[in-house]
């Protein structure tokens, strides 16, 4: 072993000529030593300075080596200490007795210069590879928590900024101002995939780091298969297989999280499209996709309820002509209008978890061709529904329903404008009262 740094190793013997001999053979290869002929006289030195290691004789009047040993690695000062016995007993019970107390090795007297270099040297490398494996599980698990905190943080983000748009977005349309929305939104969706961005790629290097770092620790694991009792403790109390098996999936959680972000960004872009002066073609399943990854925080669990279960029938359907910023407000809409009607039918009915889990909340969205020119567009929900006599007038339905949100009323009359004056289709709704409802738009393709 290159010495290049200058290691302290202390000698415990209570004869003086063994002191002399084997301090003066360390000296030569190169390390410092401290000397002590009684236990007393080692925990005094301790006081004053810590060795790298320490070579203790078991036979010592007073105190004997295992009881040093004993209070040694009871001590938090000094258990990391390795200790190696030196002794001219050769019974198997001794050595297993200084092995389960703590020590790492023996060396059997009269020392031989080769030997006791050799141990040395190794107990020192295999110190300081368990103080760099342990520093850098401190640094990813620090990495770790720095990017679960990032992610959250950038979630919560992106929570407040679709509320604050969609909130923006009803007093935009008020006044008629649909580009500017698609120009908030492309805002927002922009800045959000910067920081998604740095998370990803620091995700990928942490992925890099533990990659290698788990097969330095394979590598040790070879090489020394048999590395001592303290090693060997120390890797079952950390469970050293678990935290190889599990790290990897939990940077895989965060990463597959950081992808969710991200995706969300790409829907807000195509959501936020400006309409230009004339109609362009229009993939409305794709629409209808990017809309649904932007409500997954108002589908997905939570303390009251399940998931609001989305079933998806998409026909084949060729692109429309038409304008895809307004109509992807109306798919919004009525999509946000199914998941308040659960809800409020939730919350009015009183209807426990177990209820709602036996009988699902549920939204069915379905899509086809009709008459060969025309889309026709289908969402179901099994929410609070609406009265009777209004089922099969829209503009009625609209000034009739009593909703405790005027928000979602002015929502159905803009659409209905988008679908039958901008677009010449129609928007229809079906509903009874607590049997859900559906809205049915058509459209021509061209």
């Amino acid at each position: 072993m290159n010495q290049k740094k200058e290691y302290t190793i202390m000698i415990v013997d209570d004869q003086k000529v063994n002191l002399k001999i084997i301090s003066s053979l360390l000296k030569t290869s190169g390390f410092n030593v401290i000397t002590a002929e009684r236990g007393k006289i080692l925990f005094e030195k301790l006081e004053n300075k810590l060795p790298d290691l320490i070579l203790l004789d078991i036979i010592i009047p007073e105190m004997d080596g295992f009881e040093i040993c004993y209070r040694l690695q009871s001590s938090e000062k000094t258990k990391h200490i390795p200790i190696i016995f030196m002794t001219s007993i050769s019974e198997y019970e001794e050595k297993i007795r200084g092995l389960k107390l703590g020590a790492v090795d023996y060396i059997t007297k009269p020392v031989k210069k080769e030997e006791v270099v050799a141990r040395i040297n190794i107990h020192l490398r295999l110190k300081e590879e368990i103080q760099e494996r342990t520093q850098a599980e401190i640094e990813l698990q620090k990495t770790q928590v720095e990017l679960e905190k990032m992610i959250e943080e950038r979630t919560a983000k992106l929570s407040r900024s679709l509320a604050e748009l969609q909130e923006t977005q009803i007093e935009l349309i008020k006044s008629e101002q649909m580009s500017s929305i698609g120009k908030l939104i492309t805002g927002i969706a922009h800045e959000l995939n910067n920081p998604v961005s740095i998370v990803l790629g620091n995700i990928n290097l942490a992925e890099q780091y533990l990659e290698t770092i788990i097969n330095h620790i394979k590598l040790y694991q070879k090489e020394f298969p048999h590395p001592g009792s303290i090693i060997e403790k120390d890797a079952e109390e950390m469970d050293i297989d678990f935290l190889i098996e599990e790290l990897p999936k939990m940077l895989s959680s965060i990463k597959l999280a950081s992808d969710r972000i991200s995706e969300t960004s790409v829907s807000l872009r195509s959501l936020a499209r400006v309409d230009s002066m004339s109609k362009i073609p229009f993939d409305i399943n794709d629409a209808i996709e990017s809309n649904l990854k932007i409500l997954q925080h108002r589908l997905k669990a939570n303390s009251q309820r399940p998931e609001i279960k989305i079933v998806k029938k998409y026909g084949d359907l060729p692109k429309i002509n038409c304008y895809p910023h307004a109509l992807n407000y109306v798919l919004m809409n009525l999509l946000v209008n199914s998941i308040d009607s659960v809800e409020e039918f939730n919350s009015k009915k009183n209807r426990s978890y177990q209820e709602i889990w036996q009988n699902q909340n549920c939204i069915n969205i379905t899509t086809l061709v009709i008459e060969s020119y025309r889309v026709k567009i289908i969402i179901a929900d099994n929410g609070l529904g609406m009265l009777a006599h209004l089922k099969n007038k829209l503009d009625e339905a609209i000034e009739g329903v009593k909703s405790t949100n005027k928000r979602n009323t002015l929502g159905l009359s803009m659409s209905h404008s988008i679908i039958v004056e901008k677009h010449r289709g129609k928007l229809e709704c079906r509903s009874l009262p607590n049997q859900g409802k559906e809205f049915i738009i058509e459209l021509p393709t061209t």
